[in-house]
């Protein structure tokens, strides 16, 4: 994709991008500001004006994002090793919870059982006979 092509892409879709990067955790956001940051010295460097506009436009985007997150209270959005671990906490939980009515169900607690009375009881109706 040509610099311009991305340029225009940015500007097009500046609203959508900030939300995205605003849903970012404000380390990373900071993180990515200084790459940003470095990659604008190597561009003044090399008199790169197309790579210099199109990393001004990220820049003001990931600055627009920290304020609006902060503005607006934005929680960050789990990564995807978080939720992969939240998924397997919930996983091993639920298997627990099973395996715990399992066991109930397979060692039920032995009752008194009222066969010695029915014995008692046959022994009586035969006793009639």
């Amino acid at each position: 994709m040509s610099k311009a092509t991305q340029i225009q892409d940015c500007i097009t879709n500046h609203e959508q991008y900030v939300l995205t990067l605003a849903a970012m955790p404000d380390k990373k956001l900071a993180a990515k500001l200084d790459t940003i940051h470095l990659q604008m010295e190597i561009a003044l460097q090399k008199k790169d004006a197309a790579t210099l506009e199109l990393l001004e436009i990220w820049r003001a985007q990931t600055i627009e994002a920290r304020t609006y997150k902060a503005e607006n209270n934005i929680a960050d959005a789990p990564n995807e090793i978080e939720l992969a671990i939240a998924n397997i906490e919930t996983y091993v939980t639920e298997t627990e919870i099973r395996h715990e009515v399992l066991s109930e169900y397979s060692n039920p607690v032995q009752k008194k059982q009222p066969k010695a009375k029915t014995e008692e009881d046959n022994n009586k109706q035969l006793s009639f006979f």
